[in-house]
């Protein structure tokens, strides 16, 4: 396969989104489809390939129509999404308002078995204690 029919193939995948090297969503340009296409950034000059350059111009500007039309639709959803949104917030107020009594709970709990510990270390210590004899 020779390197310019390797870009177009390289340019087909990016269009479709389905790339084998870079990541997906990537942005097409003259060096993506190099990537892509598996050779090094700046391989592809206008003076070379001059049709190639042209095909990936007006893949990038599809491309950048499709993400405008993306955009502008989740615009749209999102204020449609307010009730959601609200009732996003108060689960998270509601969660939060769980976890800071929670965290209280840990915290006395903590306490307690440290005055616990440190009664039992004076008991060891055997201040209290008094040894009674057998006989």
């Amino acid at each position: 396969m020779s390197a310019e029919e390797n870009y177009y193939s390289a340019l087909d995948r990016l269009e479709r989104d389905e790339p084998q090297i870079l990541p997906e969503g990537t942005l097409i340009n003259n060096d993506t489809v190099a990537l892509e296409g598996g050779r090094k950034r700046g391989s592809i000059k206008r003076q070379r390939f001059p049709e190639l350059c042209t095909a990936i111009d007006d893949a990038a500007k599809r491309q950048q129509s499709k993400v405008l039309a993306v955009q502008t639709s989740n615009v749209q959803d999102d204020r449609k999404g307010g009730a959601a949104d609200k009732l996003l917030k108060e689960q998270y107020k509601s969660l939060n308002r769980d976890y800071r009594i929670a965290l209280q709970q840990n915290i006395s709990l903590v306490h307690e078995v440290f005055t616990l510990r440190k009664k039992l270390a004076e008991l060891e210590q055997g201040s209290n204690v008094l040894d009674f004899p057998l006989s």
